[in-house]
């Protein structure tokens, strides 16, 4: 006895089993996988050539309460436009809690109007604590100390001067 359709046979039952796998409600193990590399960001509306603002952030998990996180920020305004980008370590110590601290270099694209960027970037090296208020919600604040001997500052700052950063962030 043959059967010449075997071949199509096993073809279409793996194909059924595969999409028929795909439509299964809820978890198929008892496991619950968290994603190895999460990335979000966000930009607001361009209003104009002189305003633009957007950021990324890339996060790899290291164990289930702490990570490494590396990103980037472009802000434009009429007086400046700037690149930043953050190294970042968290670590949860209570539930809805966490330490960061990390490293960051700016970049003045502006340069005093020489018409090209400022090679040499801002370093600081910061640290802070947040606060998971809900799982879409953070607020942080963070003790930031420049490095070396930067050239330009953080707008509305003299150059060199440590500053205290409050801020948020609203998931939605």
């Amino acid at each position: 006895m043959t059967f010449p359709n075997f071949k199509h046979t096993i073809t279409v039952i793996l194909i059924g089993i595969h999409f028929s796998y795909g439509q299964t409600n809820g978890k198929v193990s008892g496991v619950e996988e968290k994603p190895k590399i999460s990335i979000d960001g966000h930009r607001y509306p361009t209003f104009g050539d002189k305003s633009n603002f957007a950021d990324f952030e890339m996060h790899f998990p290291l164990t289930e309460t702490s990570e490494i996180s590396v990103g980037g920020v472009h802000y434009r305004t009429l007086f400046a436009d700037r690149f930043t980008v953050p190294v970042q370590y968290k670590k949860y110590f209570a539930k809805k809690l966490y330490l960061i601290g990390g490293y960051r270099l700016e970049w003045d694209l502006l340069n005093d109007g020489a018409g090209k960027p400022n090679p040499t970037p801002l370093q600081e090296a910061f640290f802070g604590v947040g606060h998971e208020v809900k799982p879409n919600m953070f607020l942080e604040t963070r003790f930031a100390q420049p490095i070396g001997n930067p050239t330009f500052n953080k707008l509305g700052f003299d150059v060199g001067q440590p500053i205290l950063e409050f801020g948020g962030k609203l998931k939605f």
